[in-house]
């Protein structure tokens, strides 16, 4: 069966029982006061372990992962109106930056490398995942340590951001297969700077600038409190991503996508942690209920 018509009907069967479950528990549940009714709501919520309201721990980071990258892959088959302008204005400055991408490279290219390319080398060098990752574990090990949950829950949610980001920009590099402009020495070769796609390569889009917006976005959010903090680390994650550019190793084009998925999946790590995010909470919860005949009941529902 072609996937389309199994999701409807598995959404389809799914309706179908709850719906059955609701008819049911309203029929057989006998009339209750308000009083009794609210009290019955209060002793029948279960919160599911990964409620939104617990801190993240350690051991559930790979599990947390896999959740967000089904989230992630399926996000763009369910488009709503809202998500047009953003979509539309994403796409078109990719387009534009494609348009740019081989004058740029070969511009580049054809310059021989100097002081900016050592300097841009050297924040590549310093800007990368082992960094990102470092970074997160530090935040993660000195909350341990001081018992700060704001810093032991922001190195979870960098370690989670990163991951998620690296995990598709890695899936993105396969199915693109852009060369890099130039080689390790700053030097073009087979017309490397062309930037064509499909012919074998990792340029497209730049793992470095996805990371470093990534968790660039989750410790603003976390400090957003200390107005020094935003603009310091979107400042040092632009100077990552743009570095790439001058040191040879992406198109601009690599580099605006990468930063748009590190801060997109970052923003959607930090919402999905945060207690009024209904995309973590889920549990089992009783409500009330009108029977046919006016009678009152109780219909159980699976809140996500």
């Amino acid at each position: 069966m072609p996937r389309p018509l199994l999701a409807a009907a598995t959404a389809g069967l799914t309706a179908l029982l709850l719906g059955s479950v609701t008819v049911a528990i309203a029929q057989q549940t006998p009339p209750l006061p308000l009083s009794a009714l609210n009290e019955e709501l209060a002793s029948y919520a279960f919160e599911s372990p990964t409620t939104a309201h617990q801190a993240p721990a350690l051991k559930e980071l790979p599990r947390t992962i896999l959740h967000d990258q089904r989230f992630l892959w399926l996000r763009p088959l369910r488009m709503r109106r809202s998500d047009l302008p953003w979509a539309g204005a994403i796409f078109a400055t990719t387009a534009g930056l494609l348009a740019i991408d081989r004058p740029v490279g070969q511009e580049l290219s054809d310059s021989p490398p100097g002081a900016g390319f050592a300097f841009s080398h050297r924040v590549g060098q310093l800007g990368g995942a082992f960094t990102d990752f470092g970074i997160a574990g530090a935040f993660y090990l000195v909350g341990r340590w001081r018992g700060d949950e704001r810093a032991r829950t922001t190195g979870l949610l960098g370690w989670r951001a990163v991951a998620d980001s690296l995990i598709v920009v890695e899936i993105l590099k396969v199915a693109t297969q852009r060369p890099r402009p130039t080689r390790d020495d700053g030097r073009s070769r087979n017309h490397n700077a062309d930037g064509e796609f499909f012919t074998g390569g990792r340029s497209f889009p730049s793992g470095h600038a996805a990371g470093a917006w990534a968790l660039a976005t989750v410790v603003a959010h976390q400090y957003r409190h200390r107005r020094w903090v935003p603009p310091t680390t979107y400042s040092l994650a632009a100077l990552v991503a743009v570095s790439r550019v001058t040191e040879r190793k992406h198109f601009p084009a690599d580099v605006f996508v990468g930063s748009v998925l590190g801060y997109l999946i970052a923003r959607h790590v930090v919402h999905s942690a945060s207690p009024a995010s209904p995309e973590l909470q889920s549990r089992w919860i009783l409500l009330p209920s009108a029977g046919p005949r006016g009678e009152v009941g109780l219909t159980l529902l699976l809140q996500f």
